[in-house]
C-alpha cells in the first residue's frame, strides 16, 4: 500500500502580507515528484484564500492577486516596539485543525517555509501537528531550513530538515524512513524530466506559476540564491511552451507569473524562443514578472516580444541609481541601462506608467539621499517605484557587512531581520523615517498614474532643487 504524505503550506505571521502570485513551487515540485514514485499526497494550504467557509470578504482582483484572510494575533515580544498591529495571515486554526484531523494516517509530513521571519507560522503548524498526529515524522524544508538550519532545529524541533532542492534529498530520506527500494530509472537527468508541479492540489486556483530555470548565475550581494537552489541550469524553451500550453488547457487559466531570478539569460535561446511560440499558438494568456527583470538584456525585439505576448506585471530589478554602490553590490543594471529599457518597452506599446522598478532602502550604510535620488531618478523615466526593505539574510555578504558594522548581531533572531520594520534603523535612519519614504514614494506614483513627472518640468524641477537647498 502506498505510503500516505501530507504536505503542508504555512502561514504567515507578520505586519502585512499579500498574494502577489505567491504559491510555494517547491512543495509543489515535490508533490508531483513523490507522486512518480507512488507516495500518496494530501496537502493543506494554510494561505488557501478559497478555504470553505474562510473565504468572506476575501476580495479577488485583477490577474488573481488578493488579501489573504487576517486575523490579528499578540505581537512577539521581540517586536512589541513596532507601532503596528501583528497578524497571522490564511485560515483559521479552527480550519487547520479539522483538515489535520482528516489525515491521522499520515505516514510523514513535510513542512516547507519561507522567509526566516516568517518561522513562528511555521512553528504553530509543527506544534499542532504533534498534538493533533502524534508520533508522525516531521520532514521540514525551505528557505528558512536551508538558511538557518540549526535555529530551525532550536525552535521548529522537526524530526529531519532538508536543506537546499528538496525532491532528491526527501525522496532518499523516505526511502530510509520507510525500508524501500528507489527506482533509479524515475530520476531526473535534467530539469526537463521532473513533472509539472501539482497544482490540482489547489482546489480553486487563480493563476499558475511557471519556472523556466533554476538558480542564478549572478552573485548579488543581497541574495541568498545561490544558497538556497541548485547551480543555474536552464529548460529546453520547447518544453516550458508546452507546459504553459498544457497548464492552460487543464486550468483553463490567463495569468502565469513567471518565478525565474534570471529570465532573460541567453535570451536568443530562451526567452524569445519561448515568447515566439507562444504568440503563433495565439494563446490568451497575461504574463507577470514579479522577480526583478535584467534591464541590461532588454533589447527593441524582445520588448516587441513582451509586449505581443502580453506581459501585464513588469517590474525590472534597479535597486539604486549610486553607481559606486551598484558596483560593491555586483548589480545587473546601470543608469543608461535603466533608461534605455524604459524607452524600449514604451516604443514596444507599454505605457511607462504600468513599468515598476526595485528601488532598495535600509542597506547597510545606505544614506536616506542615496534612496531619495534612486526615487527620483526612477520617478523621471515615468515609472513606478517598488521600494524594497533589505532584510539581512543570513550568508549573504549585505548581512556579513551589517554584522561587522554592529548594526545586528551575528545571531539575530530572524523576526529582527523582518523587512517591514527596517531592520538597520537608527537613529539617523528611523523607522519613522522610512515609513515616510515610502509614502513619499508612493505620493510620485499616484502623479505618475496621472501621466505627471513631477521633478520633469523645468520649472517645478529648478524650484525644487532651489527650496531643497535653502532648507
Amino acid at each position: 500500500m502506498a505510503k500516505k504524505l501530507l504536505l503542508i503550506n504555512p502561514w504567515i505571521y507578520d505586519f502585512t502580507a499579500y498574494d502577489l502570485w505567491s504559491k510555494p513551487l517547491g512543495l509543489l515540485y515535490i508533490a508531483s515528484f513523490l507522486r512518480r514514485f507512488d507516495y500518496d499526497i494530501r496537502y493543506i494550504d494554510c494561505l488557501d484564500k478559497h478555504a470553505p467557509g474562510e473565504d468572506v470578504g476575501i476580495k479577488i482582483k485583477k490577474y488573481g492577486i488578493g488579501n489573504y484572510r487576517r486575523q490579528r494575533i499578540e505581537k512577539p515580544a521581540l517586536l512589541q516596539h513596532i507601532p503596528r498591529h501583528f497578524a497571522r495571515y490564511g485560515i483559521s486554526e479552527e480550519s487547520f485543525i479539522r483538515q489535520l484531523k482528516s489525515h491521522r494516517k499520515a505516514d510523514a509530513v513535510l513542512v516547507t517555509s519561507i522567509m526566516t521571519y516568517w518561522y513562528p507560522g511555521v512553528q504553530r503548524v509543527v506544534q499542532l501537528v504533534r498534538q493533533y498526529l502524534p508520533g508522525t515524522p516531521v520532514i521540514l524544508g525551505g528557505i528558512y531550513a536551508t538558511l538557518m538550519p540549526q535555529h530551525a532545529q532550536q525552535y521548529i524541533r522537526p524530526d529531519y530538515i532538508i536543506t537546499g532542492p528538496g525532491e532528491i534529498k526527501v525522496l532518499q530520506l523516505l526511502a530510509e524512513l520507510f525500508g524501500e527500494e528507489i527506482d533509479r530509472s524515475k530520476l531526473p537527468e535534467t530539469l526537463d524530466d521532473y513533472p509539472y508541479p501539482a497544482f490540482d492540489l489547489i482546489h480553486h486556483p487563480d493563476y499558475l506559476v511557471i519556472m523556466t530555470s533554476r538558480g542564478c548565475p549572478y552573485d548579488c550581494s543581497f541574495c541568498a540564491q545561490k544558497k538556497i537552489s541548485m547551480p543555474y541550469s536552464r529548460r529546453k524553451a520547447e518544453r516550458v511552451v508546452q507546459e504553459i500550453s498544457d497548464q492552460y488547457q487543464r486550468y483553463h487559466l490567463r495569468d502565469f507569473a513567471f518565478y525565474d531570478d534570471a529570465l532573460f539569460i541567453a535570451k536568443e535561446k530562451h526567452i524569445k524562443v519561448i515568447l515566439r511560440e507562444i504568440i503563433k499558438r495565439k494563446l490568451p494568456l497575461r504574463f507577470h514578472a514579479p522577480n526583478g527583470l535584467f534591464a541590461r538584456h532588454i533589447d527593441a525585439d524582445l520588448a516587441r516580444l513582451m509586449y505581443e505576448s502580453h506581459f501585464k506585471t513588469i517590474r525590472i530589478s534597479f535597486e539604486t541609481s549610486n553607481e559606486s554602490r551598484r558596483k560593491d553590490m555586483y548589480s545587473k543594471v546601470s543608469n543608461a541601462d535603466m533608461t534605455r529599457a524604459v524607452q524600449l518597452l514604451v516604443g514596444a506599446g507599454f505605457r511607462a506608467k504600468d513599468l515598476e522598478a526595485y528601488v532598495l532602502m535600509g542597506l547597510p550604510g545606505q544614506e536616506l539621499a542615496e534612496v531619495i535620488a534612486s526615487i527620483l531618478f526612477v520617478h523621471h523615466l515615468g515609472v513606478r517605484v517598488r521600494l524594497a526593505s533589505f532584510s539581512p539574510i543570513p550568508g549573504t555578504r549585505e548581512f556579513e557587512k551589517a554584522v561587522k558594522a554592529g548594526f545586528i548581531p551575528a545571531d539575530i533572531d530572524p523576526l529582527l531581520t523582518n523587512k517591514s520594520i527596517f531592520p538597520l534603523s537608527n537613529s539617523q535612519q528611523s523607522y519613522e523615517s522610512f515609513r515616510k519614504l515610502r509614502i513619499f514614494a508612493q505620493v510620485l506614483n499616484d502623479a505618475v498614474q496621472r501621466d505627471l513627472r513631477l521633478f520633469s518640468d523645468p520649472l517645478i524641477g529648478n524650484e525644487v532643487k532651489q527650496v531643497v537647498g535653502q532648507m
